[in-house]
């Protein structure tokens, strides 16, 4: 049976078809999860039906998710409350956005409510990459679990673990990136590593060092013959290993090395390969083409730490008071 007008669940089955054939999965995702979640919304307000939204309806529920959702955080410093706020709004504003302009392709509404509504995209928190100590830390727990791994299953660990820190302080792939790859995306002879669907669904490549060579190789000679898929990173029982689980990786590092009070997680190695790489070489446009990044824009902001760091080097031991002293 055929299911028109005012069926919610009809019309967002409709906006995830047009998504499908225009996006990519995780796309997909993105804007049917916020539109969804907007319509469950309008239902419990007994909005029925798209001609009855109205803009203070948009104002309402941008109320509710800051404020009263599961979403909403509650006990942070007010910096942190505020942008969260901001980046959840923004968000869900994006969502909406595409939802009501499909609404109107489609002729379920003459006016779009979000007319006027224009919420900007959070400002950026600081870069803060980790500190050359904090590498040495990661590695040196990888190279101790491989010294006293005694079983093939523990040496296999071990290698996978070393492996997945070396690239991604080497070669500054995303999270989901790296749980994506599989063995044919790796060239130990060029020293390079293809993304094949990275943020937008776009592919680029990337480069590794001879640490990462290393580690890959170890890795692959103790990987399992018969494993689930063709994903580089499996689990001990063979099965892909996916983001969630790179993530547990670098966060039990994390504790074993003692940097639990340092902020930050995996996306932290792609800002410390960032600045690394900048600080190395200063080409800012070849480290966006490795970072994957749309726009120099968003690759300035590695530059500008770089700097600032330079810049802070004047003040090693000394200040603008002792300066004159000197003198």
């Amino acid at each position: 049976m055929v299911q028109k007008d005012g069926n919610w669940q009809w019309l967002l089955d409709g906006f995830k078809f047009e998504l499908e054939s225009l996006v990519n999965p995780k796309t997909v995702e993105y804007y049917y999860d916020h539109a969804r979640i907007f319509v469950r919304w309008l239902e419990t307000t007994g909005i029925k039906e798209p001609r009855l939204l109205t803009k203070r309806d948009i104002h309402g529920f941008f109320h509710y998710i800051v404020n009263d959702s599961p979403t909403a955080k509650r006990n942070n410093s007010v910096g942190a409350e505020a942008h969260h706020a901001e980046s959840l709004r923004f968000h869900y504003y994006r969502g909406i956005k595409r939802f009501c302009f499909w609404l109107m392709e489609e002729g379920y509404i003459k006016h779009n409510p979000l007319d006027g509504i224009v919420f900007r995209p959070p400002k950026a928190p600081p870069i803060e990459p980790y500190k050359q100590e904090h590498k040495e830390k990661f590695l040196s727990i990888v190279d101790y679990d491989w010294k006293v791994a005694k079983t093939p299953r523990q040496k296999m660990l071990a290698a996978r673990d070393k492996g997945v820190v070396c690239m991604l302080f080497e070669s500054g792939l995303r999270l989901q990136e790296t749980a994506d790859l599989c063995p044919g995306d790796i060239d130990f002879t060029q020293q390079q590593v293809v993304v094949r669907f990275g943020k937008q669904g776009k592919s680029r490549f990337s480069g590794f060092g001879p640490q990462t060579k290393k580690a890959l190789w170890r890795y692959m000679s103790l990987r399992p013959n018969q494993v689930e898929g063709d994903k580089l990173w499996v689990t001990e029982e063979g099965r892909p290993l996916t983001a969630h689980g790179i993530q547990e990786i670098i966060r039990r590092l994390k504790r074993d090395a003692g940097l639990q009070n340092v902020k930050g997680l995996v996306h932290k190695c792609r800002h410390t390969f960032a600045t690394d790489f900048i600080e190395h070489t200063g080409d800012m446009k070849a480290c966006q083409t490795l970072l994957g990044h749309s726009t120099l824009q968003m690759t300035q902001r590695y530059t500008e730490y770089v700097q600032a760091g330079h810049a802070l080097k004047y003040f090693n031991r000394t200040g603008p008071l002792d300066w004159k002293k000197a003198n």
